[in-house]
């Protein structure tokens, strides 16, 4: 039985967290497979007792949970484990984390390599100058010492190409289609069906909400503006963004939401809305899109290639009139232009983004992997 160590990530059971949710889904497949499956988790993601998931091995171990050294020390401590532990594959997930993908190669060297980019992380807006130098060394180490590459859009495959010259493969997130739930839960915030603007993320700087709040503010809205997220680590971002929606009660702020919840705030929502600067393939897109929700995007690389095909609405970066237009077109467009765009979408994320269809071209990579 091939063995495969997983680290990168914060651990599963998924909750918040693109990649998290990414692993889970991923992995609990290649699972059922046949592959026996170590995931590195943080103690302070998994709860203490969970050593199996879906059947998935779990091994928490401790980490410095600080802004800047998370990652990097739980995946050192992760690598030393898996050193000894010496499954076939250690499949490391997100840049930063690969800064220690030469350890397998120089210490097992039979050991083979993956590493998947969800996004240029070392360009995000929270890391001091010297914290994104470390993360870019991640992402040159990943370069040097990865056998298989795997990039999540067609964007950071470009991105490989010209910035470094190494091909990389390209395997989509995937989506599991849910079906509609009908609003019994988000009534707890006066929420009705159709009656708000949704947008879900972690609250970081590069998503960009303050431009989404502001938009909204613009013109009065018969429109509820519901925001579904947190900042993990407790930023003055997050306060900011409470401060300046506090005089608009039609500004919701829910904190993070699973399961139910967030199933009935994509069922009835009227639009999703992201203004993002910076992604890899943005999951929470793909969740909406699967609902049929009409999708207003920043027009960044990974939305276009989500909407190429969709006669979705889009505006520049940080342009909050564009915004502001597009909600107030959202607020009047008909059911016939709604229903167009809701048949599209379903459409094209059932036929191109399986979770199904990314495990098996792991399992292929992964075959082909041990034949060298």
């Amino acid at each position: 039985m091939t063995k495969i160590a997983v680290t990168g990530l914060r651990g599963v059971p998924a909750t918040w967290g693109g990649v998290e949710h990414h692993c889970e889904n991923l992995y609990s497949r290649l699972a059922e497979r046949g592959y026996d499956i170590t995931i590195y988790a943080r103690s302070y993601y998994v709860p203490r007792g969970i050593t199996s998931y879906k059947g998935l091995k779990i091994k928490r171990l401790p980490t410095l949970n600080l802004k800047y050294t998370d990652a990097l020390f739980h995946t050192l401590f992760s690598m030393i484990h898996i050193l000894f532990s010496n499954p076939d594959i250690v499949h490391i997930h997100g840049i930063g984390p690969c800064f220690f993908s030469w350890l397998p190669r120089v210490f097992r060297p039979r050991m083979k390599v993956f590493f998947t980019c969800h996004g240029l992380d070392w360009q995000r807006k929270k890391w001091p100058w010297w914290a994104s130098k470390l993360i870019y060394l991640g992402e040159l180490s990943a370069i040097r010492f990865a056998q298989y590459r795997v990039v999540v859009s067609r964007e950071l495959q470009q991105y490989f190409e010209s910035a470094h010259g190494i091909k990389t493969f390209y395997i989509p997130n995937g989506i599991t289609p849910i079906p509609p739930k009908e609003p019994n839960r988000i009534k707890q915030w006066g929420l009705s069906a159709g009656r708000y603007f949704l947008c879900v993320g972690r609250l970081v700087p590069e998503k960009r909400m303050e431009d989404i709040i502001k938009a909204y503010l613009l013109n009065p809205r018969g429109y509820s503006l519901v925001i579904v997220g947190d900042n993990a680590s407790a930023g003055q971002y997050m306060n900011d963004l409470i401060k300046l929606a506090e005089n608009t009660p039609s500004v919701i702020f829910t904190g993070y939401q699973f399961g139910t919840v967030l199933e009935e705030l994509f069922s009835n929502a009227r639009a999703f809305i992201t203004a993002s600067e910076l992604e890899g393939l943005p999951i929470t897109l793909l969740e909406a899109l699967s609902y049929g929700i009409m999708c207003v995007t920043s027009d960044i690389g990974p939305h276009r290639e989500l909407m190429e095909t969709l006669p979705g609405l889009t505006f520049p970066v940080g342009d909050i009139p564009a915004i502001a237009k597009q909600m107030n077109y959202m607020e009047t467009m008909t059911e016939n232009q709604y229903d167009d765009f809701k048949q599209k979408a379903i459409a094209m994320i059932s036929g191109q983004f399986s979770w199904n269809t990314a495990c098996g071209e792991h399992d292929r990579l992964y075959r082909k992997s041990l034949q060298h």
